[in-house]
């Protein structure tokens, strides 16, 4: 149940005059920005630091230190129009840490959430009594540049941002952990790059898996190398660039043979904190990977790439956030 859309509805049914109507615009693709963005293909550059591309074999699987996982989730709803046709969204954002038990088992260990309603701040008919009224609001503005005058746009600047929300919950997260186990021998994993403030420490026991390929990060000649890996074989250590935080060193990994398959199955890259062990290190973190491959992610679309333990995520924050059921009846309760 959201506890925000509860006391919205409450809210709004105090209030003499209503002028309120909503739009269920439920898209599930909402809830997974990765496979959005890998819609956009891009091109950026990466550091090899003198090394080569090649393959190189990484040996057989190997259980590791891998012990606890971390992942998020975001849930939009909306828009919302408050008596004006400036649309306001509504997110969930939420992050969990799950940690794998010595009897194999999946354990919460640490979780947050977040509702908000998402609007610019900086808008004729912003409903700012909102915020007086005590709901958390996000601003989806600009500093310093006007807002696009088209609700189209304004809803698309409204999921933006809700996903840089839930990511700035995972780097709380995760900062928070690397804080409480810094020099302990336990690894945290992490869906997708590297967050949190791993560059503060000389070597974070933390690595991130990007299961998509939006992003490319060299020429043909070298990009036919990457997607000939076989299974078991990772690519030369690299340095992605393009991005504004903390460089990591990164490499390709292939989990599955493609025989057969898209270029891309079983292919993730692996990203780490940038220090002198994480090059002595990346065989061996290769190896946990390939370890992680079973138990099957099924019956989910992306089981070639998904390790379990960050599917078990996935299913933890989708049991306890409000279901989409819940969220279409409040939302529209706030028009009835």
């Amino acid at each position: 149940m959201s506890e925000l859309l509860r006391n919205l509805s409450s809210y709004v049914h105090a209030q003499a005059e209503r002028d309120v109507h909503v739009v269920l615009a439920r898209n599930d693709l909402d809830e997974m920005p990765m496979i959005l963005a890998a819609a956009e293909p891009r091109q950026a550059e990466a550091d090899l630091e003198g090394r080569c591309i090649d393959a190189v074999r990484v040996g057989d699987a190997q259980p590791g230190k891998l012990a606890y996982f971390m992942d998020g989730m975001q849930r939009p709803r909306g828009p919302i129009y408050f008596g004006s046709q400036l649309p306001v969204m509504y997110g969930y954002v939420a992050a969990t840490i799950r940690v794998r038990g010595e009897d194999k088992r999946m354990r919460k260990h640490d979780f947050i959430r977040r509702e908000s309603l998402y609007f610019p701040y900086d808008f004729p008919g912003a409903p700012m009594k909102l915020a007086d009224a005590g709901f958390d609001i996000v601003d989806t503005g600009e500093r310093g540049k006007s807002p696009e005058e088209h609700p189209l746009m304004l809803v698309e600047r409204a999921k933006n941002k809700i996903g840089v929300v839930r990511s700035d919950l995972e780097s709380r997260i995760t900062s928070t952990w690397l804080s409480d186990f810094n020099g302990r021998d336990d690894w945290l994993l992490v869906d997708g790059s590297l967050s949190g403030d791993y560059h503060r420490y000389d070597s974070p026991n933390i690595v991130g898996l990007i299961k998509s390929h939006q992003t490319q990060y060299f020429l043909w000649e070298d990009q036919q190398k990457i997607l000939s890996l076989k299974t078991g074989e990772r690519s030369g250590v690299f340095i992605p660039k393009g991005r504004n935080r903390p460089d990591v060193y990164s490499w390709y990994l292939r989990l599955r043979p493609n025989d057969g398959r898209d270029v891309y199955f079983g292919l993730v890259r692996v990203e780490a904190a940038k220090c002198e062990r994480t090059l002595e290190m990346a065989d061996e973190i290769s190896r946990w990977l390939l370890a992680e491959r079973s138990p099957l992610s099924m019956p989910d679309a992306r089981w070639d790439r998904l390790i379990y333990p960050i599917h078990d995520c996935e299913l933890y924050m989708k049991s306890v956030a409000p279901s989409h059921t819940s969220l279409d009846s409040l939302m529209i309760s706030l028009a009835n």
